[in-house]
């Protein structure tokens, strides 16, 4: 084996495991969540085209509704011409004055009512409570997808598996012995992407009765990972009723990737030596954190059709990378480590907010107070029900300090008074 005892024992400290070169994260991904939400809500089955509106804007598109061409760059009108029995379900709202969120019967306006995302917030976290409750070490990405770092229960699966594997260890640093067999209680889930020793087909996928899915512990250890992403996802479809997708990889860049591959309700496994070969399929700028200026940036000073493998082949170190961006050596570095799979990242459980907000955009403009103040209880309402909704994830209580309004003028020029609670 290329791997040592320290590498495997590594996966069982939460402060080290990411490191190891046997790291396994996974990343699930909620699919078209608030228009799942809505599906649930009004009892509809997955074939049922269901469409999350706010206002005359689609938010969320279930896959049902994706089969008659419908984006979320379609208005409402537009998505019930490509699918006369499309079923649009309104977010929940805040209506003028009233301090609560709810779903009405109608098509609300906004002139008179407030979306609310609370619902969908509140069903994220039974989400995340489920990970929560099987993995030590669970990063909250947004309302509809989280990294999980499965090293201490893909080690102790391995332990199950091998339950011998540590006799004969003298020292750490002894490599590991070579897998000679694949126990009973085995069973990899999910698309498997392949090595350049795999048989492929057109999509990328290896033939799982290639003799080389387990060559050494790094195979095994992602591919027992992809087991129990399997579990965990199956776990919040039985339990909520949710279909996900998921990704298992060495790093959280590869995981996340490999969640958006194959989708709906499937996932997709990456194990380290078919990370080139999987990677031909993306972008630069389809790396989560790659987007935006940055991605511009690389794209201009890089070239603008520049594939991945082609900066893997041109620059061997980061040193040369960084000659060609300007000698921005720290974006060098992450970009030659996240195209090679090593861009290892540890996971971090989200800290208390330090700030919440709530606003409104005015299709007119107010200019009498007496319009502006039931806003301002609706407003007070949805932070207080924010506020409840947070001491019951963080089990503590937490009271703001301070409280701002601010209004942007239609000049925009903007104004703001705070004060102290």
């Amino acid at each position: 084996s290329e791997f040592t005892y320290k590498n495997l024992l590594d996966l069982n400290d939460s402060r080290k495991a990411y490191q190891s070169p046997l790291a396994v994260i996974c990343h699930i991904d909620l699919n078209a969540f608030f228009a799942q939400c809505e599906q649930l809500r009004l009892g509809l089955s997955e074939q049922d085209p269901v469409v999350c509106v706010q206002w005359n804007t689609l938010i969320a598109v279930s896959y049902a509704a994706r089969d008659y061409g419908i984006t979320r760059m379609d208005r409402l009108e537009q998505a019930k011409q490509k699918c006369p029995n499309l079923i649009p379900a309104h977010t929940a709202v805040f209506k003028k004055g009233e301090p609560f969120w709810k779903y009405v019967d109608h098509m609300p306006s906004p002139a008179t009512h407030k979306v609310s995302l609370d619902p969908y917030r509140r069903e994220g976290k039974k989400v995340l409570n489920i990970f929560r409750s099987e993995c030590d070490l669970v990063e909250k990405a947004s309302v509809d997808e989280s990294f999980m770092d499965l090293g201490r229960l893909v080690f102790r699966r391995i332990l199950t598996l091998f339950p011998n594997i540590l006799e004969g260890m003298t020292s750490k640093s002894d490599t590991l012995k070579p897998i000679d067999h694949l126990p009973q209680g085995i069973d990899f889930k999910g698309y498997i992407i392949a090595k350049k020793d795999d048989a492929e087909n057109e999509s990328a996928i290896a033939d799982e009765d290639s003799s080389f899915l387990v060559e050494d512990w790094d195979d095994l250890v992602i591919l027992v990972g992809s087991m129990i992403c399997y579990e965990l996802r199956k776990k919040v479809e039985e339990q909520l009723g949710y279909k996900t997708s998921g990704g298992v990889g060495k790093v959280k860049t590869i995981a996340k990737l490999a969640s958006g591959f194959k989708k709906p309700d499937q996932q997709t496994i990456v194990r380290n030596d078919s990370v080139p070969g999987f990677l031909k399929y993306f972008r630069l700028t389809d790396f989560w954190s790659m987007g935006g200026k940055t991605g511009s940036y690389v794209k201009e000073t890089l070239g603008e059709d520049i594939s991945i493998s082609s900066i893997r082949d041109q620059y061997s170190s980061p040193t040369e990378l960084a000659q060609a961006l300007d000698k921005n050596y720290d974006l060098a570095s992450k970009i030659f480590l996240m195209i090679r799979g090593e861009y290892a990242l540890p996971l971090e459980e989200r800290e208390l907010l330090k700030s919440m907000a709530a606003n409104k955009n005015f299709r007119q403009s107010i200019y009498k107070k007496a319009d502006l103040i039931p806003w301002i209880n609706v407003f007070i309402g949805e932070l207080i029900l924010r506020i409840q909704d947070l001491d019951d994830e963080y089990n503590t209580i937490s009271r703001p300090t301070k409280m701002t309004l601010s209004v942007l003028g239609s000049s925009g020029t903007r104004h703001s008074k705070q004060c102290t609670l």
